[in-house]
């Protein structure tokens, strides 16, 4: 097999910052917000004023609130750049074909085919589709609370929720089979997860370039002595297939 090649596009070109506008949310929006929140906990924490633990309180259900907020703007970001692209793709290799009005009401797994049939690639073959794919499921949850989301996430990323010790024998109500995932509000989504899947974001937007890049036809001694790093540096090379359907 051959690395692909697709009809490159104008919104290939679009796309050339998404990876920084992800990355810049994380960085600059998203860890000094926490950051303030935390040192206020911690003001708070040390504070002799008589009502200060339950101002505490307050403010780390609040931080719990803005993390689950910012989990769900990663996600509605992702999601706009990759609508935004498929649309692009659409308008320009089926002009006059009513395919982005459907892409506007499409489902992630629908989304999901139509990357395929204009794109020539599965979207699960590229590598941080896995994260991408349990994002969706992070968004649902955070948007929505309780759902059938809440309970995939759980399954797939326990480690987003606190681990809550058992209650002693004779304690609370006896469970039957197995137990409920915890509650979707309860999650406590730490920044290093929250970069996971930002990571993941930016690594498909820079995978997808690497596509555009090679498939330029008559490409410029520069770029080409770029490709020759980037293909030594890869560790996944797309594959063709089959034409895009």
């Amino acid at each position: 097999m051959t690395t692909i090649r697709w009809m490159n596009c104008f919104a290939d070109v679009l796309t050339s910052k998404h990876d920084l506008t992800i990355h810049s949310f994380l960085d600059d929006v998203i860890v000094p917000a926490l950051a303030t929140l935390d040192a206020k906990i911690a003001e708070l924490g040390a504070s002799d004023w008589p009502g200060h633990q339950f101002a505490q309180a307050d403010m780390e259900a609040m931080k719990s609130e803005a993390i689950l907020a910012f989990g769900l703007s990663i996600q509605s970001i992702w999601e706009r750049q990759f609508r935004s692209y498929l649309r692009g793709c659409a308008n320009e290799l089926r002009p006059g074909k009513p395919i982005a009005g459907k892409i506007d009401k499409a489902n992630w797994q629908d989304l999901q085919k139509w990357f395929r049939r204009l794109r020539g690639i599965n979207l699960d073959e590229f590598p941080s589709f896995p994260l991408l794919d349990t994002l969706q499921h992070l968004g649902n949850a955070c948007r929505h609370g309780d759902g059938d989301s809440a309970v995939e996430l759980h399954r797939r990323r326990p480690d987003l929720w606190p681990v809550i010790p058992p209650m002693p024998p004779g304690f609370g109500e006896p469970q039957v089979g197995s137990a409920p995932p915890p509650p979707a509000g309860s999650m406590e989504i730490p920044v290093a997860a929250l970069r996971e899947f930002v990571t993941a974001i930016a690594a498909f937007w820079r995978d997808t370039e690497y596509i555009y890049n090679e498939s330029i036809e008559g490409k410029h001694e520069n770029l080409e002595a770029h490709l020759v790093e980037q293909r030594a540096e890869r560790t996944w090379f797309p594959q063709a297939r089959s034409e895009a359907g």
